[in-house]
């Protein structure tokens, strides 16, 4: 357990804030009120809490295996890492520009009402609809029934006057095995 406090510097605010290396980044920026979008609440399944590291990428942890999995691992060219996986272990500077609340809060409110429009109203229907909408269903799933059941053992009823079964009533090929008999490879066998 580490008793160390490290700096973090973040770049469009200005500020810095203080973190054990235990805690990891997104929820050291979160218990000191700094906004950072994330949708999984820290299990590195939704990318949206993606940081830009500024400096200091030898003081955090290597990328672990569901980060690697979730954004690749090209952390070393484009200092990009999830703030759920980052541990801090000495100075850090992190980009916090792309993580705007307003600009996130916009989103979230045309995409709501986007779907608020495309819904289509709802039809409500009275209880004779309903009845007769449920003796028609009925209906049907009683025909599909006594379909189904007709077809039972259907190779053995006569229809058109074909016995089922029987290759439709028709005499049996015999086989053809004249094109053997030039053969050299089957003369040998045989």
């Amino acid at each position: 357990m580490s008793n160390n406090n490290y700096t973090v510097h973040l770049h469009p605010k200005g500020n810095s804030i203080e973190i054990d290396g235990e805690t990891d980044l997104l929820t050291a920026l979160r218990e000191e009120g700094v906004y950072i979008k994330s949708s999984c609440g820290g299990y590195a399944s939704c990318s949206d809490c993606l940081v830009k590291i500024l400096e200091g990428e030898d003081n955090i942890n290597s990328p672990s295996f569901e980060e690697t999995q979730m954004i690749g691992n090209v952390f070393h060219i484009t200092k990009e890492r999830l703030a759920c996986q980052v541990k801090v272990e000495g100075e850090v500077k992190v980009d916090l520009s792309r993580h705007d609340e307003s600009a996130d809060a916009k989103k979230l409110t045309k995409k709501n009402n986007r779907f608020n429009k495309s819904k289509a109203p709802v039809k409500k229907r009275s209880r004779a609809e309903v009845d007769e909408i449920l003796s028609e269903r009925k209906m049907k799933s009683e025909e599909k029934e006594k379909k189904r059941n007709s077809w039972e053992k259907h190779w053995e009823k006569e229809k058109d006057g074909i016995k089922r079964g029987t290759g439709g009533g028709k005499r049996p090929k015999p086989f053809r095995t004249d094109h053997l008999d030039d053969d050299p490879d089957f003369k040998k066998k045989s």
